[in-house]
């Protein structure tokens, strides 16, 4: 008899266990992402010798900076043809000199003038918008639409080549006097020598040609009109 109850009683505890709330599994924190940067290869001295810049001017753009010259290298089409029908592929070629900066826009104003003067650009190549350093370059040129050739400055999605888009900025160069002060793959920005009359009107051109440039910020022509206004300049994009 007793076993029976010990049986019954085992039986028992065994259901109020099995009853009891089961301990929730706490998730484990995965490690937050390490984001790997690689470092900047400095401009090496064989690359110093095969740009053949001025020495002063490499030096001056470091010193304001407070960091080594890094090369820039264009991409250029090499023309050929083989057997398969290709005309050309894409190569590197070294063109100039970078360095990353916070003070872009400060670099960029005390050597523009002088750098130019001596058949060289200075200009915006990347933009870190805030989070990271941009990136300033300094190539050979005397035009700043020479920027645009070396950048290689397309708008792929609205069938835009780097000769239309000079075409477009030279026939508005009419409504307002500009030069380009940055560019990439797909962007550009200018800053107005002389402003248009009418910077409305300039702005609805703006954003027919370069749509993208009306962003969460400046939804409207009314807006960009205003931020043109403010900045003394102009974007395009196209992404």
């Amino acid at each position: 008899m007793a076993s029976k109850f010990f049986i019954l009683g085992f039986f028992l505890i065994l259901a109020m266990v099995s009853c009891k709330a089961e301990k929730p599994v706490e998730q484990k924190k995965s490690a937050p992402p390490v984001i790997a940067k690689s470092r900047p290869v400095a401009l090496s001295e064989e690359q110093r010798t095969e740009l053949g810049f001025p020495s002063r001017i490499i030096a001056q753009v470091e010193v304001a900076a407070g960091v080594k010259a890094e090369p820039f290298f264009a991409t250029v089409v090499m023309r050929s043809e083989n057997l398969k029908g290709d005309k050309g592929f894409e190569s590197k070629k070294l063109a100039g000199f970078s360095i990353h900066t916070t003070k872009a826009d400060d670099i960029m104003e005390k050597f523009r003038a002088s750098f130019r003067s001596r058949g060289y650009l200075i200009f915006r190549s990347h933009r870190g918008y805030g989070a990271l350093p941009d990136i300033v370059t300094v190539i050979k040129g005397n035009n700043s639409y020479d920027i645009l050739k070396v950048q290689g400055t397309e708008g792929i999605n609205y069938n835009l080549d780097t000769k239309a888009i000079i075409t477009w900025l030279k026939a508005h160069q009419r409504d307002a006097s500009f030069m380009i002060i940055g560019a990439g793959p797909d962007w550009l920005e200018a800053r107005f020598i002389k402003p248009p009359r009418n910077m409305r009107a300039f702005a609805k051109k703006v954003s027919a040609f370069a749509p993208d440039v009306l962003t969460r910020d400046t939804r409207s022509v009314e807006k960009l009109s205003e931020s043109m206004q403010k900045t003394n300049g102009f974007n395009l994009a196209w992404e």
